[in-house]
């Protein structure tokens, strides 16, 4: 930090004055202090160190440091000229969504490029997934099932009922922009993953008891009936709850990448009733571990386990990516995070949300793939 001292002005002669400052006589009144300048020289200090940005604002009061110009506004992601979720007025979400969203606009800071969606990679991944269990479930009696056993029916009502989750949700995901379609489509989408769950979870008992052998209507009943009830509690408070209330924007401040910036409807102070039966649903199947042992044996039981607990973590890590981790919108927002999950010529980004319906599909995949193993050891 430079110091200088400016006393040049102390050594001037008064060129005023009518006669030679030496030579006139002076009282003390006569005499008038000349100015003590000085600098500290903030300018020359680099960075944003101790000095500069404690000392300068009390300098700055006295005048004896220049002012620092204020910083420029920032951009937000949810201004007009950065907002690529909402679609214009007549055109199709449909198409916006999944294929080309003009917004009238260019986007150079976009990790979405000019045409993206942040909803598209999502509704994508569970379109392919829907379409996918729906040929299965079709396919499924002709070729694979031999006996059309109660158990061989289950499995491919399971594989159904996850093909309308998928599809479902595919739904809510292209109508996402939409403030009023959400409101109802939001809750298509759980109403499909509270079904899969329900017929998922009577279609793993009927494999496991090998028909409902010695099993109670109860113990059948149980698990469809804890779904129904959760749907019927959330379209309740969805119907008793105004919209404006629960309409939302996630990352829509100040960010260094625009894109990730997105809007819907939350459960508020229900989002963890939602998420905690979500998670009981998921695990009801592990109640009929007893009876896997005594009708598969130790070693086809464990393996069938194993499956089903690979099915498990990979939602549940789904879960902790998407809700809890939220990776990787909030790096890629302050211009970090991995540029691989970006791609702006199909305009898609892999956002927690997508990555979260990468694991479900995976689940689901490897769930089928515990009914076939335990339905090809009773044929």
């Amino acid at each position: 930090m430079t110091l200088r001292f400016d006393l040049s002005e102390l050594s001037q002669r008064n060129t005023e004055c009518g006669v030679c400052e030496d030579d006139a006589p002076r009282s003390n009144s006569d005499f008038q202090p000349q100015p003590f300048r000085f600098s500290l020289g903030l300018n020359s200090i680099p960075g944003d160190g101790l000095v500069r940005r404690f000392a300068a604002p009390v300098l700055q009061q006295f005048g004896i440091a220049p002012q620092i110009p204020e910083e420029e506004k920032c951009k937000r992601a949810d201004d007009d000229e950065n907002d690529q979720y909402t679609v214009r007025p007549g055109r199709s979400m449909c198409f916006a969504v999944l294929f080309k969203n003009d917004t009238g606009r260019r986007h150079p800071g976009s990790l979405l490029g000019n045409y993206g969606h942040a909803e598209r990679l999502s509704a994508w991944v569970h379109l392919i997934g829907g379409v996918g269990f729906l040929i299965y479930a079709i396919v499924r009696p002709l070729a694979i099932t031999d006996e059309h056993t109660i158990a061989e029916s289950l499995a491919t009502s399971a594989a159904g009922a996850a093909a309308f989750a998928f599809l479902s949700s595919t739904v809510y995901h292209i109508t996402a922009p939409s403030k009023a379609l959400t409101v109802w489509t939001r809750q298509l989408d759980y109403v499909g993953i509270y079904t899969a769950l329900g017929v998922g979870c009577v279609a793993d008992l009927a494999i496991a008891t090998r028909g409902f052998e010695n099993v109670s209507i109860l113990s059948v009943i149980d698990g469809p009936l804890a779904c129904t009830a959760t749907a019927i509690f959330f379209l309740v408070r969805r119907a008793l709850t105004s919209s404006d209330e629960t309409w939302d924007t996630y990352l829509g401040g100040c960010t260094l990448s625009f894109g990730l910036m997105r809007r819907g409807h939350l459960d508020l102070d229900h989002t963890g009733v939602r998420q905690s039966t979500s998670f009981l649903l998921s695990i009801s199947y592990f109640v009929t571990i007893p009876t896997l042992y005594n009708n598969f044996g130790t070693q086809n039981a464990t393996t069938i386990l194993l499956l089903e607990l690979g099915c498990l973590a990979l939602l549940v890590i789904g879960m902790l990516v998407d809700n809890l981790v939220v990776y990787p919108d909030k790096a890629l927002s302050s211009g970090k995070g991995p540029k691989l999950l970006v791609c702006k010529p199909c305009g898609c980004i892999g956002t927690s949300h997508a990555l979260w319906h990468l694991f479900s599909v995976a689940a689901a995949i490897k769930g089928a793939c515990s009914r076939e193993f335990a339905l090809s050891l009773q044929r």
